[in-house]
């Protein structure tokens, strides 16, 4: 029983809609009435600024590093761990405080990843390292860490649902962002100004 509940409890860690909180306090705004309706990290950033994205992120990496790790301590099944994860990243991306609304969740993904495996999770985001200061894509460096780290749990001969399951994980990202293209097409007239303030700038962290 203690095993369904602290998967459970992932879903709800998950949940925690981290950014909207952020934006609230920090900057008295509500995301889902602001710019392109989108409640994540870089949606603060757009918004807000460098301090208060730093914090949303330091929030969901913890989140989702914080349900794996409760689930360590309530059960020795490491099924029960990955489910746990897997539910941590389902409630940032569906979180049932914004209407089932979220993030893509990487940095959810991230926190996972990192409470599961650290010192492969370090080995795959140094192998990143450079590629995203050369071209300074996020974007770039999550998906070279997401393939680097399958690789290196192969060599180091790590079963298959482990060397697997950074992708399993991912399956939702990519989930979350075909929901929001085709809910982007469906509703074009929602979201007229994607970014009312000049990109990269905000009240907090000026123009990092």
């Amino acid at each position: 029983m203690a095993d369904i509940w602290v998967v459970f409890l992932g879903y709800l860690l998950g949940s925690m809609p981290s950014a909207r909180i952020v934006a609230r306090v920090v900057g008295g705004i509500d995301l889902r009435d602001e710019g392109d309706g989108k409640i994540s990290a870089a949606a603060v950033y757009r918004r807000l600024g460098l301090l208060p994205f730093l914090a949303v992120v330091a929030m969901d990496v913890g989140k989702g590093a914080l349900a794996v790790s409760s689930a360590r301590l309530v059960s020795g099944s490491m099924t029960i761990r990955l489910a746990t994860g897997m539910t941590a990243v389902v409630g940032h991306s569906w979180s049932p405080f914004l209407r089932l609304r979220g993030g893509l969740g990487a940095t959810v993904i991230f926190g996972v990843l990192a409470g599961l495996m650290i010192k492969e999770f370090l080995i795959a985001g140094a192998i990143a390292v450079v590629p995203f200061l050369v071209t300074r894509k996020s974007g770039l460096s999550t998906a070279i860490i997401i393939v680097a780290l399958p690789a290196v749990l192969l060599i180091e001969g790590q079963p298959w649902y482990l060397v697997s399951y950074p992708l399993g994980l991912v399956s939702f990202m990519l989930l979350k962002k075909l929901q929001l293209r085709l809910r982007g097409h469906a509703h074009p007239e929602s979201h007229p100004h994607p970014c009312p303030l000049p990109e990269g700038r905000g009240k907090y962290g000026g123009s990092p």
